[in-house]
């Protein structure tokens, strides 16, 4: 190697210009490692605390982060609050049976006391259903001579009756109820049928009354589409699903559409426009949509009245991004903690208002929240805007920008008050559809994940209306299903 005082001027700045090159692509490399490392730790780290994933796809170091976090105890006491109505069994004065309990000795003596008379000293009441035992009733259709004309007319066979033997409207509506709200098998369905109502059905006869009763409901679901329409406010959302096929289960996207106890489940094997589209609910919907922040909505924002995004999707992102950094840094909890701390406060000062019969927030009061808001926001746009990430924009970065162009959809629950902080009333119901997913494993098809969707919104509707299941299914194989009522 040659001698460095050797060298000549030249020969050393290239030599210095070379390691500088050097040192600075060892630089980037260990900057790009550094968030590729951030950006797996963030991967990693993602559960149904921090992100918009299910609980159900929580992996052990999740659930046992759920299991050591300390349960919050309520002030208010178990069971019933002051002023809430029991709903309890409660006490009839016209029972169907009176037994008589006596005593047959004396207690004293052992005397007999069989056939004295007695004084009531105490009443209970139990209430239970007699044995059920399936009822057979022969129609007999008579065929008579008239004596003017002497012409024989046979009686006609009611409507409701097929071959020489067939099960009865309650029967039929049982196994549909079974099959279609009970989470359960087709064939489990069936099975219950002969063990609880003495009615052994076959799995054929199952199977066919759900596509029979979807078969009778296309009417209601147009009705049901109108009404929505017409609502004020509609909330929305989607929840991926399994259906079979030949290379493997594939993803289905089931739907979820409700305004106050309207409810609506459709089933699609995508999460685009066309699925938005083809259920033919938001094209044409005019009133506050209350919605997460999934891109494919945005299309429709600009016919909107107004929308109102989630806030706990919010509050679920920002406690995400403030777990990037770790425990003992923090860079991104100095922004979103705040953030946070302004969004559950609005919520507060809205409960508070509404409790005190106001219709809007204390203008001063919400000018400070939202500055409070405006002011976090912007230091998370200032802190993310140059940090690395191995993919696109840093995660801090685009959330916090999110929240500032989308603003006044964040903050809509401030000013209306028909309008909820959260999304709770469309995924609450999509809750049936995960336990239905962990008992049957997936759909066969599309044709009967819609299948099962139609016949739920009709249940789950006509239930909040008041129609009781039994009901609303046997009018459904009547051909004259429940009708949910149209808005003015």
């Amino acid at each position: 190697m040659s001698d460095p005082q050797e060298l000549s001027r030249e020969e050393l700045l290239t030599a210095l210009e070379e390691m500088r090159a050097a040192i600075a692509e060892r630089d980037a490399v260990i900057r790009a490692l550094l968030a590729e490392v951030e950006q797996l730790k963030r991967r990693a780290g993602t559960d149904s605390s921090n992100s918009s994933m299910p609980p159900g796809s929580d992996g052990p170091a999740a659930r046992a982060k759920r299991a050591k976090k300390p349960m919050k105890r309520s002030p208010r006491p178990r069971g019933g609050q002051a002023g809430h109505e029991g709903h309890g069994l409660a006490w009839r004065s016209d029972p169907d049976q009176i037994a008589v309990v006596a005593p047959e000795a004396c207690a004293g003596c052992g005397y007999t006391l069989v056939d004295l008379e007695g004084e009531v000293v105490a009443r209970v009441q139990m209430f239970d259903t007699p044995p059920v035992k399936l009822q057979v009733t022969e129609y007999r259709m008579v065929s008579m001579s008239c004596p003017a004309c002497r012409r024989m007319t046979r009686a006609a066979t009611p409507a409701h009756l097929a071959g020489p033997c067939c099960y009865g409207p309650n029967v039929r509506a049982a196994t549909a109820l079974l099959a279609c709200a009970g989470h359960m098998s087709i064939s489990r369905a069936a099975d219950l049928m002969g063990v609880l109502l003495d009615a052994p059905v076959s799995t054929g006869f199952t199977g066919g009354l759900v596509k029979r009763v979807a078969s009778r409901l296309p009417a209601f679901e147009t009705a049901l589409k109108n009404a929505l329409r017409a609502a004020p406010v509609l909330h929305h959302d989607e929840t991926p699903a399994r259906v079979a096929a030949d290379d493997g289960d594939r993803l289905l996207y089931i739907y979820t559409a409700r305004a106050d106890r309207l409810v609506w489940f459709g089933a699609a094997d995508n999460r685009g426009h066309d699925a938005l589209d083809g259920f033919k609910i938001l094209p044409g919907y005019r009133g506050t949509l209350v919605r997460d922040d999934y891109p494919g909505y945005a299309k429709y924002d600009q016919d909107l009245a107004a929308v109102q995004l989630c806030c706990a999707h919010l509050l679920r992102s920002l406690r995400g991004i403030g777990e990037l950094d770790g425990e003992g840094n923090r860079v991104q909890r100095c922004w979103t903690e705040p953030v946070m701390s302004a969004l559950t406060d609005a919520k507060a000062a809205v409960t508070k208002a509404r409790a005190q019969g106001a219709t809007a927030v204390d203008a001063e009061v919400l000018q400070g929240l939202r500055t409070r808001y405006d002011q976090a926001v912007a230091w998370g746009i200032a802190t993310n805007t140059h940090r690395d990430w191995p993919h696109g924009r840093h995660p801090g970065y685009t959330l916090a920008k999110r929240l500032q162009t989308r603003a006044v959809q964040v903050w809509r629950f401030t000013v209306d008050f028909a309008v909820p902080f959260t999304n709770n009333p469309a995924e609450q119901p999509q809750r049936m559809v995960k336990l239905q997913m962990k008992i049957g494993g997936c759909w066969r098809s599309v044709r009967t994940a819609a299948r099962y969707c139609l016949i739920r919104s009709y249940l789950g509707t006509a239930r909040n209306h008041g129609i009781h299941p039994l009901d609303a299914l046997r009018d459904a194989l009547a051909g004259n299903p429940w009708m949910p009522p149209q808005n003015a």
